[in-house]
């Protein structure tokens, strides 16, 4: 089951969470406090000493989280007027805290190491930016959010999963700072669109908007899904599209495009990344710890925006051509599967290991 198929938690809970959280934070702490000195043990006899770095990481990262929950209930205290300037700009400072924390620590404990291939360009000055990234991997989509806010000096608005409200500190910045949680079980397709336009018209010009065409992480089972849940519907060129690309999901054009035509003056980037697109369940990702030597490669392309198309067909085909470029550089760039779990015939990743996923139709955001 995707993230876009768990449903969000009602009112009431979230608002318990801001009490249970931290509780419940405090009993995962003293559970894992044993797991951790157990694992320090370990070390001499499994060098990579997955079971202390796995708990050390759980144990950081959780307060770091708690961190910036504590860090929102202070902020709220401190900045009774929500409109201010005040508020914004420390909400997207401590946002910025956060995830500089998550980088550090996921490093430090998990090898996890974001690298660029070579130099971002952010579009020209004064302009917003609407960017189009690759879904896959563990904290592929937080590094995305960290390198934009870090390497453009553009605090990301986001579209993500409303699943994600389950966690009470994200839920809360990310609801204060504007971002959209698009439905996972309720909801039109055009309600949720509307979410994204009304995001992106409100952009300021140092803005930049982050969404995700693919909508859900690759993985071989979830790409497969796709091609017959298209085959189903007897789009047949879709399909046959869907399975030249073994690296990605086609894209769902009708949430970029909502993003584009409401602010056509934005320019556009496309993010690929590489190096950990293929651990897609925590089998593969135990098996891959630590990271070190799969570094997070991310590799950009800026149009302008006379260059992207401004009518909506036009714009669906120059995604989907973009797509293929992005499944192309992550082919060069994918780095190896973990040992003992590379697929019978590597290049029979587009049918038997390459497929894909299919949350239920109503939850796509595609044409």
């Amino acid at each position: 089951m995707g993230a876009r198929s768990i449903p969000p938690p009602p009112a009431f809970a979230r608002r318990a969470m801001h009490v249970v959280w931290p509780l419940l934070a405090v009993v995962i702490t003293g559970l894992l406090a044993p797991v951790v000195v157990v694992g320090a043990f370990l070390v001499a006899v499994e060098r990579r000493g997955r079971v202390f770095r796995a708990a050390c990481a759980a144990v950081t990262l959780l307060w770091v989280d708690i961190r910036m929950l504590v860090g929102c209930w202070t902020l709220a205290s401190r900045h009774p007027d929500t409109s201010s300037a005040a508020w914004r700009d420390s909400h997207e400072r401590l946002l910025v805290s956060f995830l500089d924390s998550l980088m550090f620590y996921a490093r430090r404990w998990l090898g996890f190491e974001v690298r660029l291939t070579d130099r971002m360009h952010f579009g020209a000055h004064g302009r917003p930016l609407i960017a189009l990234a690759r879904h896959a991997g563990p904290f592929n989509s937080l590094a995305v959010a960290w390198l934009l806010a870090r390497t453009a000096g553009r605090l990301p608005r986001i579209v993500l999963a409303e699943s994600l409200r389950w966690d009470p500190g994200l839920d809360t910045i990310l609801t204060r700072l504007d971002s959209f949680f698009v439905p996972s079980t309720s909801g039109a397709g055009d309600d949720r669109l509307a979410g994204v336009r009304r995001m992106a018209t409100s952009l300021d010009e140092d803005d930049v908007l982050l969404i995700f065409p693919e909508g859900q992480n690759w993985s071989p089972t979830r790409r497969q899904r796709i091609i017959e849940r298209l085959r189903q519907r007897g789009e047949e060129a879709r399909a046959r599209r869907a399975e030249e690309l073994t690296h990605v999901l086609p894209p769902m054009t009708r949430g970029a495009w909502a993003a584009r035509s409401s602010r056509p003056e934005a320019d556009v980037m496309v993010i690929a990344h590489a190096g950990l697109g293929r651990l897609t369940s925590p089998r593969l990702v135990w098996a891959a710890l630590p990271f070190t030597h799969r570094p997070f490669l991310v590799k950009t392309w800026t149009y302008a925006a006379a260059e992207v198309p401004d009518e909506e067909g036009a714009f669906g085909a120059w995604l989907d051509a973009r797509w293929g470029e992005v499944d192309a550089w992550v082919d060069a760039n994918a780095g190896p599967w973990p040992d003992g779990h590379e697929p019978e015939d590597e290049h029979t990743e587009g049918a038997a290991r390459g497929t894909t996923t299919a949350a239920d139709a109503s939850n796509d955001m595609s044409t």
